[in-house]
């Protein structure tokens, strides 16, 4: 394969033949295909992308601006108010570093922003050449073409990697491939002097690129497994001792020279694991000299020597004897673990991958790889030894993030490298060897100069090129240009769209143009970067999560009531509080449905804003879900727009529950039933020419969401705090499962309900709801509940009452359960639990505020009941004597069957209510 070749020029001894035209023609090509695909988001604009490369832009700005010595001391006071943030310490300070230096050198007098967008593109291309180099090591020159075009052209590569990609990946890879390709290239040298200074050198990239990127740690699991593997496959050990020594020293001294990872490295699994299993290839060079003369004793020797190794480090992890590193590292190396960290499992990056994802993103590589594997196995020699533990601990890793499908993109691209290279041999050095048969003379030449060769080759090439180029561009929708085609997440607010937007970019300048200069501000901690960077303003959290419990009580501040959730804002020192909401309108039409309306934009909500995350959000501040969140844990119940701030901030109102089809909508209800989508209207609770004394002022909202034409809303609200507000919580604003939300401390008065089935007497909870309390006190002095009727029985759930159509038997039924006073309460929801006994206001499915005089007595205890309840409904009293008299009610025989009234009591008068009397206690 690519041998020989006709010469076309000499440089001093080397001889440039038309083969090493050849190569540099393929690799040209497969560097200009990475930039290409890496390029591709330029059509959505030139930004950085995700969050985090605001922040590494910021730092390197840091370092050109304020130089190396005041970056090693920067402790940042504009994130993670008021604490602060040690930066060298708890960021990728390689990164910072080495783009610091190469814009001083390549920069050429243009902005940092530019070089910083352009930097992953540059870096995840050049790096096309060390998979080149490394590849070629490993398994031949063809191979490593092979692997430097499939490298250009790999999905999970390039999504962590494209244009404006500013952070470690790029970097990482970069510097973790080049040392992987000087350990192996120092391995394979027969001479010391050369192996040993790319032993050393390999290592001190390796540091480096562990500076750069805490996933290079991934190194250290098949850098140790080869050396442990390597005396069983290879007898003179010297060369491979020497390199193994000289490389795991110099990582360590390189690792531990950068605050992060430091001795946490050195100290850590990385660290033991390349010292331990170095250790252990000293020791077997030493035992394989002593029993070199004996193969069998040998391989016994070494086979305890291992066990003996893997005791030890069984040990010594059940000892805790290492600087144990967080939790996501764990996982990578034992995918069987699981988190029970709600904000470690809402990260997008941490979800595993499926099948389907491989597939998806390997296609027809899966085939060669595992050919591949096939014949690195039966080769076993060090290099096939190492490809193969590449290949099986690459994708081993990536089962447990999708971020770390980029390793078992390296290890599938090296297996079918090798794959793809020993088909291609196979076919034409059979050709050749047909072509060289047992021939003599002139028949044997004739048959070499026979076409025909040159047809087979031409074919096989265009059924490769063929099969290659498949995922490249089918299937439509979900082929390899498509995976790539992807806007930056600040151009399109983060969602599944492709298109753009400028309202982060427009945000953060209203912040930095009309915000104090000392302004903090609270928002989800994915934004933090991006306010930071782009507004100039301090920020409580962002995307380094540092200090889980600071997110936890943002997620409290927004999962609380109001009174709880400005309680933490202003706890927080926050001037401000950003939210993002995602809406698409779908049409213009009448809220209530009545031809009498104004028509008004209808939208539907989700897709990347807080209106998306709002169950992460519930769940990280120890809230129960269930109470705010549907059945297919999207859709909000009436709970979480009147009993959560988020609620509240987000600018929607909720209105019917439909189905989206192609032809229009349909099956419109007022309840929630699986499949369907609710449909909703604009509506800021916190206008900025609102009351003076509410707890939050809208004082921005982003171009989108103010375009009413706008098809896609990616709205940036910002909220200023009213630091005058004096909160009053009804419980511990940052204990989510104390016991009550309401202060359930029974009122002064007492209501006597006499009924034909007896006296029932309850109890208020002034504080909790005084407003229904109020009410109900109110229409029972004026005689409004005598003569009514409890209509509506429900055995096992609740009996219903209050309903004034139902003061006449002869009344029409159809009204009954819709009748009221001609006045409405408020809803006043708390998590009272709804249990046995408990009066709440019956109030209409699709308005929470729509409570009038109708009123229900909870019948059982059952988690199902509070479920459906709580949080929903207004708990105002309890029933303290005549719960007799409740169950004798609900044991009426009611209309039955599947019509719309088979809950109302057949004769009302056997559940009639004579007269409410309200008297003291």
């Amino acid at each position: 394969m690519l041998q020989g070749g006709k010469s076309l020029f000499r440089v001093g001894s080397f001889e440039f033949q038309a083969k090493h035209l050849l190569i540099v023609a393929v690799l040209a090509m497969a560097f200009s295909s990475a930039v290409i695909m890496r390029s591709y988001p330029i059509k959505y604009g030139a930004y950085l992308n995700e969050f985090d490369p605001y922040f590494d832009y910021r730092a390197t700005k840091y370092i050109l601006d304020n130089g190396l010595d005041a970056y090693w001391k920067w402790h940042d006071t504009m994130s993670w108010y008021p604490e602060g943030r040690n930066i060298p310490a708890t960021s990728q300070s390689g990164l910072h570093v080495t783009a610091a230096i190469m814009y001083s050198m390549f920069g050429a007098g243009g902005s940092l922003m530019d070089f910083t967008i352009m930097f992953p593109v540059v870096m995840g291309s050049l790096t096309v050449i060390i998979v080149f180099a490394l590849v070629r090591v490993l398994a031949g020159t063809t191979a490593g073409l092979f692997a430097s075009l499939l490298f250009a052209l790999s999905p999970p590569i390039i999504l962590r990697g494209n244009l404006g990609w500013f952070k470690s990946e790029p970097l990482g890879l970069f510097f973790g491939l080049l040392a992987a390709y000087l350990f192996i290239s120092a391995i394979k040298h027969k001479e010391i002097k050369y192996a040993i200074p790319k032993a050393v050198l390999g290592g001190l990239i390796l540091g480096l690129a562990n500076a750069s990127w805490g996933g290079i740690q991934y190194f250290s699991i098949p850098i140790a497994l080869f050396f442990l593997a390597l005396p069983f496959f290879r007898r003179d050990l010297t060369i491979p001792m020497y390199v193994a020594v000289a490389f795991t020293v110099f990582t360590l001294i390189s690792a531990a020279a950068f605050p992060r990872p430091g001795m946490s490295f050195v100290a850590g699994l990385p660290g033991i694991a390349m010292m331990g299993s170095t250790v252990f290839l000293v020791a077997a060079n030493f035992v394989g000299r002593i029993s070199k003369d004996n193969e069998r004793a040998r391989q016994r020797n070494m086979a305890f020597l291992l066990i003996a190794f893997i005791a030890g480090g069984i040990g010594l992890i059940a000892t805790g004897s290492y600087i144990s590193p967080s939790f996501r590292y764990l996982n990578a190396i034992n995918p069987f673990t699981s988190s029970q960290n709600a904000l470690v499992e809402s990260v997008a990056e941490h979800l595993t991958p499926t099948i389907a994802d491989y597939f998806v993103d390997f296609s027809i590589l899966l085939m060669f790889a595992g050919f591949g594997a096939w014949m690195a196995f039966q080769r076993r020699n060090d290099t096939a030894v190492f490809a193969l533990i590449i290949g099986i601990t690459g994708v081993y890793v990536s089962a447990t993030f999708a971020r770390l499908l980029v390793f078992a993109s390296i290890g599938i691209i090296v297996l079918a490298s090798i794959g793809l290279f020993e088909i291609t041999r196979s076919i034409l050095e059979h050709r050749e060897a047909q072509a060289s048969g047992p021939q003599k003379g002139k028949r044997r030449e004739a048959a070499a100069k026979q076409p025909m060769g040159k047809a087979v080759k031409m074919a096989y090439v265009g059924v490769i090129i063929a099969m290659l180029l498949i995922p490249v561009f089918y299937p439509p929708n979900s082929n390899w240009v498509q995976a790539v085609d992807v806007p930056t997440a600040i151009g399109n607010g983060g969602t599944v769209f492709r298109t753009t937007s400028t309202d982060w970019i427009d945000a953060t300048q209203w912040i930095a143009e009309n915000t104090e200069k000392d302004a903090v501000i609270a928002s989800w901690w994915d934004y933090g970067y991006w306010i930071t960077t782009l507004g100039n303003r301090t920020t409580i959290a962002d995307n380094a999560t540092i200090n889980q419990t600071r997110i936890e009580s943002i997620a409290k501040m927004f999962s609380g009531d109001e009174q709880s959730g400005i309680k933490i804002a202003q706890d927080l020192k926050a001037d401000y509080v950003v939210v993002y909401v995602v809406g698409q309108h779908q049409f213009d039409g009448t809220p209530g449905g009545n031809s009498t309306d104004v028509n008004v934009p209808i939208y539907t909500l989700g897709q990347g804003g807080e209106e998306s995350k709002k169950n992460w959000i519930i769940r990280i501040a120890g809230y129960d879900t269930s109470k705010y969140i549907e059945s297919d844990g999207f859709t909000p119940k009436p709970a979480f727009w009147t009993n959560t701030l988020l609620g509240k901030l987000v600018p929607y109102e909720p209105g019917n529950y439909v189905a989206l089809t192609p032809n229009g909508i349909g099956n419109v209800e007022k309840t929630y039933k699986p499949g369907l989508v609710q449909l909703y209207t604009k509506n800021v609770k916190y206008p900025a020419d609102g009351d003076p004394g509410q707890p939050f002022h809208l004082v921005y909202a982003s171009p989108s969401f103010n375009d009413d034409s706008s098809g896609i809303v990616t709205g940036v609200l910002i909220y200023k705090v009213n630091k005058d507000y004096v909160p009053h919580p009804t419980r511990d604003p940052y204990n989510p499962t104390s016991a009550t939300l309401a202060d359930m401390t029974p009122g002064p008065q007492v209501a006597e309900i006499t009924t034909s089935q007896g006296v029932i007497k309850a109890e208020f909870f002034p504080k909790a709801a005084p407003k229904t309390v109020d009410n109900f006190i109110q229409l029972a002095n004026e005689g409004f509940y005598d003569g009514t009727a409890f209509h509506r029985l429900v055995p096992g759930f609740v009996i219903q009452g209050g309903d004034p159509n139902t003061k006449n038997a002869t009344a029409d039924r159809s009204t009954w359960g819709t009748g009221g006073p001609g006045t409405t309460v408020d809803a006043e929801f708390t998590d009272i639990p709804h249990n046995r006994g408990i009066l709440s206001m019956a109030r209409t499915a699709d308005d929470p505020n729509s409570a009038g005089s109708q009123f229900f007595i909870v019948l059982d205890d059952n988690e199902q009941i509070r479920m459906a309840l709580d949080g929903q409904y207004t708990a105002f009293g309890r029933v303290i004597e005549g719960m007799d008299v409740v169950d004798k009610i609900a044991s009426k025989p009611t209309v039955g069957g599947d019509r719309d009234n088979s809950d109302q009591i057949v004769n009302p008068d056997d559940a009639r209510v004579i007269s409410v009397k309200i008297v003291p206690r």
